[in-house]
């Protein structure tokens, strides 16, 4: 079986003080959550691990960690045919902060339900709680690194701003009403947009129109002027150029090969 929970508890309190001594692993990945300031041996010496903490142990990596009073965490034993810590870029075999702990202990939850319930398809599901979590993970790590280095919330704020967007691609997005949701001039708008999410406001809301045209082009009830304009673009000649480039056709091929492009239309 390329995947198994093996243990999986959720918000769970120990002995005060406890130790947790592994010195060859367990031979699972471990996931841990601490809910509590945990001391850590990093291999040479032990340090604090404040509340909110996490580690993911790989497999035969020695676990070693103490309460340094009270002891609450929630974690998983688990087996995997490959690395998640690795494919998802989290660091492994020591403690890291992730921004969005009450989301990943809300996925240990689940897992844990799983593991206890057995529900149909159990399995599977577990792997993809644990998969999320770890993505989670990822993404928290990522959102610790921004805000350490950015005003904090900024890179909340502009998600929100840029989901709204995309969210609403067919509405029209100027540059001007941008700024004023940002409450920032132009060039430090564009600054932080291109660092947050590596592209511009312009290029992600024609990628989505785009995406949402090929989709209505395979609809034969909707003409080549209608689906532009349910997409966004006022201007018929302009979708067309948009779509040629992004799509390697035009939207009149496109839509004659029912969404599917024969190998010449590249």
């Amino acid at each position: 079986m390329e995947f198994s929970i093996h243990i999986c508890e959720y918000n769970r309190s120990n002995t005060d003080c406890e130790t947790i001594y592994r010195p060859e692993g367990s031979g699972d990945y471990l996931f841990l959550l601490f809910k509590t300031p945990m001391k850590v041996y990093d291999g040479t010496a032990f340090i604090i691990a404040q509340e909110n903490a996490c580690l993911f142990y790989t497999l035969d990596h020695e676990q070693h960690y103490q309460a340094v009073q009270k002891f609450r965490n929630s974690y998983v034993h688990f087996w995997c045919g490959e690395n998640l810590g690795e494919k998802y870029g989290i660091p492994q075999n020591t403690v890291f902060y992730p921004q969005n702990t009450e989301a990943i202990d809300e996925l240990i939850r689940l897992q844990q339900r799983e593991y206890i319930v057995k529900d149909p398809y159990a399995v599977e599901y577990e792997e993809a709680l644990v998969r999320q979590m770890m993505i989670m993970a990822s993404r928290g790590m990522r959102l610790y690194q921004q805000t350490a280095e950015e005003p904090a919330g900024l890179y909340q704020e502009f998600q929100e701003l840029r989901l709204a967007m995309l969210s609403h691609y067919e509405e029209e997005w100027t540059t001007e009403k941008l700024c004023q949701m940002a409450n920032m001039e132009k060039s430090q708008f564009y600054s932080y947009y291109k660092q947050f999410f590596s592209s511009t406001p312009h290029s992600d809301l024609i990628e989505v129109r785009l995406d949402k045209a090929k989709n209505l082009l395979t609809n034969q009830a909707l003409s080549i002027g209608q689906t532009a304009e349910i997409c966004g673009f006022s201007n018929l000649s302009h979708f067309s150029r948009y779509f040629k480039r992004h799509c390697g056709c035009s939207p009149r091929e496109w839509q004659q090969q029912g969404g599917r492009k024969t190998q010449n239309m590249r």
